[in-house]
């Protein structure tokens, strides 16, 4: 959110139960409308959740709520045959 020009990332962060986590995003939300394109949270991300690879475009709505992108979304909207999992996590 603070690599973000346009302030378009919502983070509300949470306390993880784990003790070797010290935050976790509790909601996560990247508003469209907003967003220039530029490609800055892709590249300040550690975590790899944020793309801009996937091949799965979709600019069209008919409603404000349809360009509001959260954890869900997120999460599934990776390539096809690629972890939605960063490879920096992996072991």
């Amino acid at each position: 959110a603070t690599a973000c020009p346009a302030k378009c990332i919502d983070i509300i962060a949470q306390e993880d139960p784990d003790p070797a986590v010290e935050k976790r995003a509790q909601a996560y939300t990247i508003n469209l409308l907003r967003c220039v394109f530029c490609g800055l949270c892709v590249e300040a991300c550690p975590c790899d959740a944020i793309r801009m690879d996937t091949m799965k475009v979709n600019n069209a709505g008919y409603k404000r709520e349809d360009f509001l992108l959260d954890i869900r979304y997120l999460a599934e909207n990776h390539p096809p045959h690629v972890s939605p999992y960063s490879t920096a996590l992996e072991t």
